[in-house]
């Protein structure tokens, strides 16, 4: 028989749940509800523990329940979607000239850079259940980069990328790689969202016109494996720029605010973009991150995760920007 406080708590998680599922507007039949309310409960409590230990001073950063918070792990991985090209597809597409950034190291930079303000990034989107992170990601640094290049503030087409770079080594929405997307924009351009839109899966047939290309770029540089310092050289002087991250943990995402560190972190499976970096006077150095998972994570769909820390979360072992 159920105390009076386990009653009240199972009371309260049917409320929450029901609350979650019509705000969202999901639909589950009972079966799927215990499972889906069980796999939200788990998330729930893992939550409260790490705001519990922010509140302790134990972590920088706090989380919150999001409209992922019935995902099973295996279904959030999916929209993990960063993977490296073969490295026969690597040796054959080199650009010809030297990929790696190169920079003064001694050159004074800015204290801190926030693209936000400088009118050169999109609405945060939402790539759903598919694993394209990797074409959101590259196509944020080419709207920022086109943006400053012409002037002009454009929409860019992820589907056209998931759709028309298999050959370029992408895997549509069972993941990619940014660089492929930066070398298919120099060949073939990028069209808008509005003549491209985004279906949150992946079809075979491209359906790309040259009649609507509305970006293109001449090619790519690459910050060196794990250079901090190269990365922030890159966002200060010349636009945000495209990383892979170790995006999978769940304490990541369900991050709320705050300046983000794990040690649970493994191999970069996740892209997202740098629009900026800082100093908090309490938390030390962080990066700003612009994420593809929509509004409701992070602050309005963006975050802060640990600068100067050991290459957090694998932050700059993937940089790349367009040229």
């Amino acid at each position: 028989m159920e105390s009076n406080g386990e009653q009240r708590a199972m009371e309260k998680l049917e409320t929450e749940w029901k609350d979650y599922v019509t705000a969202l507007g999901k639909h589950y039949d009972q079966k799927e509800t215990n499972f889906r309310m069980a796999i939200f409960a788990s998330n729930e409590l893992m939550t409260e523990k790490i705001n519990k230990k922010y509140e302790q001073g134990l972590v920088s950063y706090t989380t919150a329940l999001n409209d992922l918070a019935d995902l099973t792990d295996e279904e959030f991985m999916v929209m993990n979607g960063l993977r490296l090209p073969n490295q026969t597809y690597l040796r054959g597409k080199r650009q010809s000239f030297d990929t790696f950034y190169k920079y003064d190291q001694r050159e004074r930079l800015p204290s801190s850079v926030d693209w936000r303000k400088k009118g050169v990034l999109t609405p945060v989107r939402n790539q759903g259940e598919c694993g394209s992170c990797y074409a959101f990601g590259a196509l944020a640094a080419l709207e920022a980069y086109h943006k400053k290049r012409t002037g002009k503030l454009v929409n860019l087409s992820p589907q056209n990328v998931i759709d028309c770079t298999w050959e370029h080594g992408n895997n549509g929405c069972d993941g990619g790689f940014m660089v492929p997307v930066f070398t298919y924009a120099k060949s073939h351009g990028i069209v808008a969202e509005s003549k491209y839109p985004y279906v949150f899966t992946a079809k075979r047939s491209c359906k790309w016109r040259k009649a609507d290309v509305v970006a293109t770029d001449k090619g790519y540089l690459e910050i060196r494996d794990g250079d901090e310092l190269g990365l922030k050289h890159a966002v200060a002087k010349h636009g945000p720029v495209v990383v892979g991250i170790s995006g999978h943990q769940r304490s990541f995402r369900f991050y709320k605010s705050g300046i983000y560190s794990s040690n649970t972190c493994t191999k970069p499976s996740h892209a997202v973009l740098i629009v900026g970096y800082g100093t908090h006077r309490t938390h030390g150095d962080y990066w700003i991150i612009k994420n593809s998972w929509g509004t409701h994570w992070g602050v309005k769909g963006y975050g802060y995760m640990a600068r100067n820390k050991g290459n957090m979360c694998h932050v700059a072992s993937m940089g790349s920007f367009p040229i």
